[in-house]
């Protein structure tokens, strides 16, 4: 039987990539990634013996990967905004979103989410990104259906608003 820093060892080499790839996604900044991704990984091995196979791994790994990198950018506020703005530059100029973003849709999501309290921020990336179905993000996060569709609403609502047409339709 493995040890638990044993068993993390080995979710690090099958989701490492994933994780570090939403942490950077969310951040804008490699750097910043990297280093929300070694503390996702902590997490993951102080709540290992909490993990209730209700969700796959990689969903539960996600999942405290998006909301450490929300709370990450919370906790940022105050003087995050021209941080990030610096942050998305390099990444943009320099190339290094992972293959397959769009780096302007993903610009445009940093920018509608950096309006939205941390729950609708978490939904609409389990909705948008993960592609999971409303059902999903409800069950994922302990919401009713209703709470979901409202959140999903303030985001089309925001989104509208930044990007001037239904580009989140």
């Amino acid at each position: 039987m493995l040890s638990p820093r044993d068993h993390v060892a080995v979710l690090y080499r099958r989701y490492g990539a994933l994780v570090q790839g939403r942490c950077r996604y969310l951040l804008g900044d490699p750097d910043a990634a990297q280093d929300a991704t070694q503390e996702v990984f902590v997490k993951v091995l102080r709540g290992l013996d909490q993990f209730r196979n209700e969700a796959s791994v990689s969903t539960w790994m996600l999942r405290i990967a998006t909301n450490h990198c929300l709370n990450r950018l919370a906790a940022e506020r105050a003087g995050w905004k021209t941080r990030f703005r610096q942050h998305v530059r390099h990444v943009e100029e320099a190339g290094l979103l992972h293959a397959g973003v769009d780096p302007e849709r993903a610009r445009l999501v940093r920018q509608i989410l950096s309006r939205l309290d941390p729950e609708t921020q978490a939904v609409a990336i389990h909705y948008y990104v993960d592609e999971m179905t409303q059902d999903e993000v409800a069950d994922l996060m302990g919401r009713s259906l209703p709470t979901i569709r409202k959140r999903i609403a303030t985001f089309k609502r925001i989104a509208k608003k930044e990007v001037g047409d239904d580009a989140f339709g």
